[in-house]
This record gives structure tokens, C-alpha cells and sequence, in this order.
């Protein structure tokens, strides 16, 4: 299975879309997403989607999205099953059932290794991390341009949020812009006037807002400014001094935070 949640919601088995069409439906499969091939309790799941209060019968309202879920998958499960007959490396039978797993008082999406954009993330955030650490601001700027190239949106686009994907949402963000913080450093020490202005513009036109300093330095560059009064404008920006980019690092990608349990 392949996860996309930074930018609209994808989800594919075996290369075949099983986002449901149904709002609620597919909120609930972008939390399971959120938390790929971990238990998600079945109250959380309910918080999500009933934050004010969950109706009489919100437990049968789950198992249906479940069961609805299912249906998409046996149907995506089909199709790679007939694009593998007659291979005789094709992998054993998978089930929907093995892909979305009842267990004792909650969910779990299993993946089965397959790929996913926030842990894609992730590694190129660590890795220019690393870099910047070491004063590689060549390798810093490209692998941290190559995280930022994963965003096509705001996490989640296209999805009702409730508190649970808001929040999972929110440490995205913060992880985002601060890889944006040490790319636009790199390339600054790299002497890329052009690149950080051709970078920066992509990158800010993806998503509803963005920090108005990034876009104060784009206009500066866009006009042609001589580069310190470009510089002059970066200083209002927030960086990271390289002496504290471990820190950053510890706070900056998001991790796999514990759900609540009811009880």
C-alpha cells in the first residue's frame, strides 16, 4: 500500500485509488493513514469524527465505513491479482482484511512495506539535517529540497479534519517550515540567488499561506535588488544557527506519538 497525505489524501493498493468518496469515510482512512500499521483505538477514531459528541450508534457508523473501505480494497486486491497471474514471483494472497485489521478495541491500516510520503520526508529532512551539521550546504540544499518537493499542498487537502489529523496536520507543518528555514540557509551560504528565488516561489504557491518573510525575500529577488538588500530582507526570516540544528532535528520531524487509549 502507498500513503500520500501531504497534499491530498492518496492512498493506492497495488496502483489502484481506494480514497472513499464519502467525507466521514474518508477521514477515518486518513487517520489510520496517519498512524500506517499502528492500533488506532476505536475512541479515538470517534473523537475524530464526532468531536462534540458522538451519536447513539457511532460504532456502527465505523464498522460500516470499515466495511466500506474493504470493499475498495477486495476490488483494488482483484485487479493486482490479475495483472500478477501466470507470475511466478507474484506475492502470496492478500486480504482486505490484512490490510485493515480488527483488532481488540481498535484498527490498524497495515501497509505491507509499501511507500509513504511523510516517511519519505522524514529521511531527506534527516539527512539535510545531518548535512548542515557538517557544513555540506550542497547536499543540505538538495536533500532538503527534495523533502520539500513531496508537499504538493497542505497535509490532509481535501479531508475533513477533527482534532486527531488537525493536530497530526499542525507537526507536519512545523516540520515543513522549518526545512524550509535550513534550505533557504543552505542555498543563501551556497551563493543561490537564482535557486532561491525559483525554489521559494514553487514552494510557496502550493499552500494557502506561507511566512511573510519568504515572501518579502521573493519580491526582493523578483525585483532584482542587489543581493545584500535581498540579504537584509532574509534577516527577518528565522534561522538556525548550525550549532543548533541537532536540536532542531530532535523537534522538527515529526515522530510517532502515542494515541490515547480509552479507558
Amino acid at each position: 500500500m502507498d500513503l500520500k497525505v501531504l497534499g491530498l489524501l492518496a492512498v493506492q493498493e497495488r496502483g489502484t485509488p481506494i480514497v472513499p468518496t464519502a467525507a466521514s469515510a474518508r477521514q477515518l482512512l486518513a487517520l489510520l493513514a496517519a498512524h500506517a500499521d499502528r492500533i488506532v483505538p476505536t475512541a479515538v477514531l470517534t473523537q475524530e469524527l464526532w468531536p462534540d459528541g458522538a451519536p447513539r450508534y457511532a460504532q456502527d457508523i465505523i464498522e460500516t465505513h470499515v466495511r466500506q473501505l474493504r470493499e475498495l480494497i477486495d476490488d483494488a486486491l482483484d485487479v493486482g491479482r490479475e495483472g500478477a497471474a501466470g507470475l511466478s514471483s507474484a506475492p502470496g494472497p492478500r486480504t482486505a482484511r490484512d490490510v485493515v485489521v480488527s483488532l481488540a478495541g481498535g484498527y490498524r491500516l497495515g501497509t505491507g512495506g509499501g511507500t509513504s510520503d511523510v516517511r519519505m520526508f522524514q529521511r531527506a529532512v534527516g539527512a539535510g539535517y545531518r548535512a548542515m551539521e557538517l557544513e555540506d550546504y550542497r547536499t543540505a540544499a538538495e536533500r532538503l529540497g527534495e523533502a520539500l518537493q513531496l508537499w504538493t499542498a497542505d497535509a490532509y487537502t481535501g479531508v475533513v479534519t477533527g482534532p486527531h489529523l488537525r493536530a497530526h496536520g499542525a507537526r507536519l507543518e512545523l516540520s515543513r517550515l522549518r526545512a524550509l528555514d535550513l534550505w533557504v540557509e543552505a542555498q543563501r551560504r551556497l551563493g543561490r540567488r537564482h535557486e532561491l528565488y525559483t525554489g521559494l516561489s514553487v514552494f510557496l504557491s502550493r499552500f494557502r499561506s506561507s511566512p511573510p518573510q519568504y515572501a518579502a525575500l521573493v519580491a526582493e529577488l523578483e525585483r532584482g535588488t542587489d543581493q545584500g538588500h535581498a540579504g537584509r530582507s532574509y534577516e527577518q526570516a528565522p534561522t538556525f544557527r548550525i550549532g543548533s540544528v541537532r536540536h532542531s532535528l530532535r523537534h522538527s520531524i515529526p515522530t510517532r506519538h502515542p494515541l490515547p487509549v480509552a479507558g
